[in-house]
């Protein structure tokens, strides 16, 4: 049976499908004041992926995640409904590439406010597990908010089995490995975008980047250092060092 149409939660109405989460089906949807809306629809077996997730995120109150707004029910299977981030998804908006020579100010912000809202996330003891661009939202002068919280969870959060989580091309080695992952798995995926806004490309797990004199190059090696040791684990203090070698103010 179709979906679009129906109402579903606290009157919000179901317009078309718009994307996947991991483990969902996304639809754009319209509340009864007229409020966009994501509403993102498990099956049944998945049930347990709806319930992680909305424990998880509905208590993030920052401007640079996307928030939360309740759960509903949609011909049996859960779903959860949350605010519609403006903007399209990192690579869409930067189509110009490399992003830090065509849109250097704006594709800077956007890794400002993606170090930022780790940062938040970080700081409640949770890691987000799934950097890729997809799941950055964008709008036209370089505001960025972080969404799609399927796969976060506790800090360095055990499983029976070693489990991979992430995106192959912006997972970390120790995800790759299935080894319990920290604040530092996040800022790699990070340094893999800032690589990408650098050279407008991105290298094979285990490739050497190319050169570059771009002063952001030292931030963005200590982001993708190999040993998660040696590797950048603060958002914060990578936020501001990425403000100061850009130039800007903090």
């Amino acid at each position: 049976m179709p979906l679009a149409g129906q109402v579903v939660g606290d009157g919000i109405r179901l317009v078309r499908p718009v994307g996947r989460g991991s483990h969902s089906l996304v639809y754009f949807g319209v509340s009864r004041e007229g409020q966009p809306c994501a509403v993102k629809i498990f099956p049944a077996h998945l049930a347990h992926f709806a319930d992680r997730e909305y424990h998880h995120a509905r208590g993030l109150d920052h401007p640079r995640l996307g928030r939360m707004i309740g759960r509903a029910d949609v011909d049996g299977q859960p779903a959860l409904v949350a605010a519609l981030a403006r903007g399209e998804v990192l690579f869409t908006r930067y189509a110009q590439r490399p992003a830090a020579t065509h849109d250097r100010r704006a594709f800077l912000l956007t890794m400002a406010h993606v170090l930022d809202g780790l940062a938040y996330l970080h700081g409640v003891g949770l890691v987000h597990r799934d950097l890729k661009p997809e799941n950055i939202i964008v709008e036209t002068d370089g505001s960025a908010k972080l969404v799609d919280f399927d796969l976060s969870g506790p800090a360095l959060e055990t499983f029976e089995a070693p489990t991979r989580f992430g995106t192959a091309a912006f997972q970390s080695p120790e995800a790759a490995r299935g080894e319990p992952l920290g604040p530092e798995s996040d800022l790699y995926g990070v340094g893999i975008l800032l690589g990408w806004g650098l050279h407008g490309l991105l290298a094979e797990p285990g490739e050497t980047w190319p050169g570059t004199t771009d002063p952001l190059a030292s931030l963005h090696a200590a982001l993708v250092r190999p040993d998660r040791r040696e590797r950048l684990h603060d958002a914060q203090a990578a936020r501001r060092e990425l403000l100061r070698l850009a130039g800007l103010p903090y």
